[in-house]
C-alpha cells in the first residue's frame, strides 16, 4: 500500500516536471518568435523609411530639375542680348555647360536611388515569402506601396532624362548661336571688330568695322619681314603674326616683286620709290589716315609717318568724295576711316559666278553711306584678300590665294 503511493507520488512528480519543461520550451518558443517578429518588425519600418527619404530625394530632384528648365528659359532670354558683347556669351555659355553637367549627375544619382529602391525591394519580397503565412495582410500592403513607390520614382527618371534632351537641345542651339557670333564678332578690352556679310544677285561683299587702341593699332608688315622682292599670302603673313584681322594692302612691280611706292613700315624710312609720283596713303602715329607724297628723305623727315601703303584712287578726302573716272567691276580691297581708332574696311568678290565686283563708285557710295572722313582703294583683282580669326573669309577669283608683298592688320 505504502508502495503504491510512493509510486503515485513519483508519477506525479514526473508529470509535474514535464509541464514545468513543456511550459519552459513553449515559453523560449514564444519568446523567440516574438524576438524575430520584432526584428522583423524593425527591417520593414527600417526600408519603409529609407524608402520615404528615397521618394523625398526624388522630390527633391524633380524640383531642382524644374527650377532648372526655368533657368535655362532665362537663360535663353538673357541671350538674345549677348549680340553686343561676345564675353557675356562665352559667360553665359559656360552657364549652361555647368547646369548640364549637374543635371546629368543628378540623372545619375537617381538611376542609383532607383537601383538601391529595387534591391530594397527584392528583400522585402523575400521577407514577405518567409512570413506570408503569419502577417499577410501588412507586407503584402507594404510590397504594394514599395512597387508603387518604385513605379513613381522610374516615371520621374523618365522625365529627368527627357528634361535633359531638352536642356541638351537648348546648349547645342545656344553653342551654335555662339560659333555663329563668333565668325562674325572679335571683343576685346583692346580691339573690337564686327564682320558684316552682305549678298545680293550679283554682289557679294564684307563691311568690317575695326576699333582698335593705342595698345593694337593698325599696323603693316612685308612678305617674309623683309624688303627684297619676296611675296607670301597673307594668311602665311596673318598667322606667323597672330593677325585677328587681315586684308592685302599695296600693288607691286611684276618683274621685281617689290611694292610699289614708297614704303614706310613702324616709323622706319624702307624705299624710297621716286617714279610713283601719286599721293599714298599714310597712317601717322595719332592712328589717323592721311594722303601724302614722300619722293625724298627730307619730305619723309617732315612729316609723322608710322606706315606707307600704294595702290589707289583716293575714295574720300575730308569727308567728301573724289571724281572717279573707271567704271570697270573687278574684286576690290579699300579701307577708310570714321574718327580716331575707328576704321572700315570693305572687301567685295568678283570675277565669279553670283559676285561681279563692284565699280569704284559704288565701292566709293559704302563708304560714303558710313560716314567715313577718309577712304582708299588697295590693290584688288587677284589680290583681294580678307583674314579674319585663322581663315580666310573671301574667295579668291584666282581660285587659291595669290602671295602679295604686303598687308594691313590689327
Amino acid at each position: 500500500m505504502e508502495v503504491n503511493a510512493v509510486s503515485r507520488y513519483q508519477n506525479k512528480q514526473k508529470k509535474i516536471w514535464f509541464n514545468i519543461i513543456t511550459l519552459n520550451i513553449l515559453t523560449l518558443i514564444i519568446g523567440g518568435c516574438a524576438y524575430y517578429y520584432y526584428e522583423t518588425s524593425t527591417l520593414i519600418k527600417s526600408l519603409n523609411t529609407k524608402i520615404e527619404q528615397q521618394n523625398q530625394t526624388i522630390d527633391q530632384q524633380h524640383h531642382a530639375q524644374t527650377a532648372l528648365i526655368d533657368a535655362n528659359h532665362s537663360l535663353q532670354q538673357q541671350l538674345e542680348e549677348a549680340l553686343q558683347t561676345k564675353l557675356t556669351l562665352e559667360d553665359e555659355n559656360t552657364s549652361q555647360e555647368d547646369q548640364l553637367v549637374a543635371l546629368t549627375e543628378q540623372n545619375e544619382q537617381l538611376n542609383q536611388n532607383i537601383s538601391s529602391l529595387s534591391s530594397q525591394l527584392d528583400e522585402l519580397t523575400k521577407l514577405n515569402e518567409q512570413y506570408i503565412a503569419e502577417r499577410p495582410l501588412s507586407v503584402i500592403d507594404l510590397e504594394t506601396k514599395y512597387r508603387k513607390l518604385l513605379g513613381e520614382a522610374q516615371t520621374k527618371a523618365s522625365e529627368l532624362e527627357t528634361a535633359k534632351n531638352e536642356v541638351q537641345k537648348e546648349h547645342d542651339k545656344i553653342q551654335n548661336y555662339y560659333n555663329e557670333i563668333n565668325e562674325h564678332f572679335y571683343i576685346k578690352d583692346d580691339l573690337k571688330v564686327k564682320l558684316v556679310e552682305t549678298r545680293t544677285e550679283n554682289q557679294h561683299y564684307w563691311v568690317t568695322e575695326v576699333i582698335s587702341s593705342d595698345t593694337t593699332p593698325l599696323k603693316g608688315a612685308m612678305a617674309n619681314d623683309t624688303y627684297n622682292g619676296n611675296r607670301e599670302t597673307i594668311s602665311s603673313m596673318a598667322n606667323r603674326l597672330n593677325a585677328v584681322l587681315a586684308i592685302n594692302a599695296s600693288g607691286f612691280y611684276a618683274k621685281t616683286n617689290k611694292p610699289m611706292g614708297t614704303v614706310v613700315r613702324n616709323g622706319e624710312l624702307i624705299s624710297l620709290d621716286s617714279a610713283y609720283t601719286e599721293e599714298i596713303l599714310s597712317l601717322q602715329s595719332d592712328g589717323n589716315l592721311n594722303f601724302t607724297t614722300v619722293n625724298t628723305e627730307e619730305e619723309f623727315n617732315s612729316g609723322d609717318i608710322e606706315q606707307t601703303f600704294t595702290f589707289g584712287p583716293i575714295l574720300i578726302r575730308d569727308g567728301q568724295a573724289t571724281q572717279l573716272s573707271d567704271k570697270s567691276r573687278h574684286p576690290r580691297t579699300a579701307i577708310g576711316q570714321l574718327n580716331d581708332n575707328r576704321y572700315v574696311i570693305v572687301v567685295v568678290e568678283g570675277r565669279m559666278e553670283g559676285a561681279d565686283g563692284m565699280t569704284l563708285n559704288e565701292l566709293q557710295q559704302i563708304f560714303l553711306n558710313l560716314g567715313c572722313k577718309t577712304a582708299y582703294n588697295l590693290d584688288g583683282g587677284g589680290s583681294t584678300s580678307l583674314y579674319f580669326q585663322g581663315k580666310l573669309i573671301n574667295t579668291p577669283s584666282d581660285g587659291s590665294e595669290r602671295s602679295v608683298v604686303d598687308m594691313i592688320y590689327f
